[in-house]
């Protein structure tokens, strides 16, 4: 009886196993996966942040990547759709553009908002030093605290946590991914779940382990995060993605 016992234990075990593990993959393969994910992200972010009704006065773009077209560097799809979100939703507010991406993103949203305000962060390497660095632009031109972020939904509970540490409330625009969901695309499907799984990888380690390479304000000066460290090409000479 003993054994018996035990194989039972056993057999219920590997059973509700491989049943968990057929509902994960079709779940990551599905939109299932990406949209819970998301909706977690979203219950984060309500409950761990105050909800303040402040009118954002800038519109902050977190650069996503730059890819090379044709032997041009470009924006990549994560940047350009960012950028696309900022000039569709554009109400006048200025607008900071946060990473390395920035040149590129400066010439690509003049080139759609030439009467725009682009103030640009050259110097942000990641999430936190985009936080850093926006606050410390922020107080130089005299701006409120309160902004509009724009970057992807995966990204977003992310990006707002390390904004709130710097004192930043934010109203997310999120950005959508060049590929959509779809029932019928098993790789986009893979794509979105890849990302969800990443941010929340990231999440747990900045609440866990915080990033020991993010600079301070002290650290750099305003002149540092205004220069860029390379320089885009005319964007009468960038293709779009």
């Amino acid at each position: 009886m003993f054994w018996v016992g035990i194989w039972r234990a056993i057999y219920k075990t590997v059973k509700w196993t491989m049943v968990v593990v057929l509902l994960s993959l079709i779940s990551v393969t599905t939109p299932i996966f990406a949209n819970v994910g998301v909706f977690l992200f979203d219950i984060f972010s309500k409950i761990t942040l105050d909800n303040h009704t402040k009118k954002p006065t800038a519109t902050v773009i977190l650069g996503g990547g730059l890819t090379k077209k044709e032997g041009k560097i470009v924006l990549n799809h994560y940047s350009q759709s960012r950028a696309d979100t900022a000039i569709m939703r554009y109400d006048g507010t200025p607008i900071i553009t946060s990473g390395a991406e920035s040149p590129w993103l400066l010439d690509y949203i003049k080139s759609a908002l030439p009467n725009s305000v682009v103030i640009s962060d050259n110097a942000s390497m990641n999430t936190c030093e985009n936080a850093v660095f926006t606050a410390k632009l922020l107080a130089h031109h005299e701006l409120t605290t309160n902004v509009y972020l724009v970057t992807d939904r995966y990204h977003m509970a992310r990006a707002r946590r390390q904004f709130a540490k710097m004192g930043i409330d934010t109203v997310p625009q999120p950005a959508p991914l060049a590929i959509s969901l779809s029932w019928r695309d098993i790789d986009a499907n893979l794509m979105h779940s890849r990302r969800a799984v990443y941010e929340a990888a990231a999440l747990m380690r900045d609440i866990f382990r915080p990033q020991t390479n993010c600079r301070t304000m002290q650290e750099i000066s305003l002149e540092e995060i205004s220069t860029p460290r390379r320089q885009p090409k005319i964007f009468s000479e960038l293709d779009h993605e």
